[in-house]
């Protein structure tokens, strides 16, 4: 049964109002077009995507980009530039004794132009709020240099009477804590920052894929809200080593920090994960596990950059106590003897313009969730990072 004209024109003419939306057609289940904006069109069967249109007509929803130099453009009186085309299977009731369905599929032709603007205002506003971050780090560190100078400045008023070798390894002292707590945030921020730039890169790159480009705004907002968390805990600089644990599926964590590493390293090298299918539930804080175990697998990429990186998450009691287990494994040259004691330790480290940071921030957060951490090589090479973390503290 044929639907009427005025009901298929009253049904669908508000597509055409949708912002960016140029041209709708209603195809019926004989491919044929029963309605369209241009009327022109009705009766025929004109459509540049046959497969897809096929794949509509049993049910899928369909999506493409079409190129400004497309044939049809001229017929469907389209304008030459850039389009992304859609076709939606569609049911209606048609009005009658007996109800009858008619089914059909729906091409809508609509403008990515509105699409980039918000991707580029996106951008815009990240720079911005980068930007504002950055004064709000200063600003902080500012005030908490002044502070840490007043009060050096009170304590050598009270010891002044004692040698000059004890005032100079005091201000040693209060200075490398200053300093490793500001390489620390630095540390901290920078790997997620710079993958939110990537990953902002490559939605702008995807513009024509809007699932694609919403699945890379997703892994942006999540990193952003990382950032800010973090900033926000450094601003309470009295409670700076206060965790918050909650229910935090460790399977599901694992594989999103692993999607991260690898959108902002461009895919390189490859990071494999071997987990269970259930969720894997324990009380831990997510920011903080988050920035330890890309901390590892950051440091596995780059003892050898052409991988592959091998992440293992299971099960594991240790004495009686339920837990689970994250191994982070390369193929790199492995852990020397001379270097092991000194893993863990702040300001170590081996390679050219690194911190020494990563492993013992890594080494606090297993520490403040009740863990332990241990590395040791593999017996096929390379080098092998374990944590272990109670199922409750």
């Amino acid at each position: 049964m044929l639907y009427p004209q005025f009901r298929l024109n009253h049904s669908f003419i508000a597509l055409k109002g949708l912002s960016g939306v140029l041209l709708v057609k209603l195809f019926s289940p004989g491919k044929t077009i029963v309605w369209s904006t241009e009327p022109q069109l009705v009766g025929t069967k004109l459509t540049s995507h046959a497969e897809h249109l096929d794949r509509a007509m049993m049910g899928e929803v369909q999506a493409m980009f079409n190129a400004a130099d497309r044939s049809l453009n001229d017929v469907e009186k389209l304008p030459h530039t850039p389009l992304i085309e859609f076709y939606v299977p569609f049911s209606l009731v048609a009005s009658g004794a007996e109800g009858d369905k008619v089914n059909g599929v729906f091409a809508l032709y609509r403008s990515p132009q509105e699409l980039n603007d918000t991707i580029n205002h996106g951008r815009l506003l990240l720079w911005l709020v980068t930007g504002l971050g950055g004064v709000i780090l200063f600003v902080s560190l500012n005030r908490l240099f002044k502070s840490v100078y007043h009060r050096q400045r009170e304590a050598e008023s009270r010891f002044i009477k004692l040698s000059a070798e004890h005032e100079r390894i005091m201000r040693v002292e209060k200075l490398s804590a200053l300093g490793q707590m500001v390489s620390e945030i630095a540390h901290q921020l920078n790997n997620p920052l710079v993958g939110v730039v990537n990953l902002a890169e490559l939605a702008e790159h995807e513009a024509d894929n809007p699932e694609r480009v919403r699945e890379l705004l997703g892994n942006v907002r999540r990193a952003g809200e990382d950032c800010r968390e973090f900033v926000q805990r450094m601003l309470q600089f009295n409670e700076v080593s206060r965790f918050e644990p909650k229910p935090t599926d460790m399977n599901e964590l694992t594989r999103e920090t692993i999607i991260f590493f690898q959108q902002s390293m461009a895919g390189h090298p490859d990071v494999t994960l071997a987990a269970p299918d259930h969720p894997l539930m324990l009380d831990a804080d997510p920011v903080l596990m988050r920035h330890a175990l890309f901390n590892l697998i950051h440091n596995a990429a780059l003892s050898e950059p052409k991988g592959p990186v091998v992440v293992s998450l299971a099960h594991d009691d240790s004495k009686d106590v339920p837990g689970c287990r994250i191994a982070v494994s390369d193929r790199g040259s492995g852990i020397k003897p001379e270097v092991a004691a000194r893993l863990f330790t702040p300001f170590f480290t081996t390679r050219s313009g690194g911190t020494g940071l990563g492993l013992s921030v890594t080494q606090h957060i297993v520490a403040q969730h009740g863990g332990s951490i241990h590395a040791g090589n593999n017996p096929g090479g390379g080098a092998r990072f374990v944590i272990w973390l109670p199922a409750s503290r």
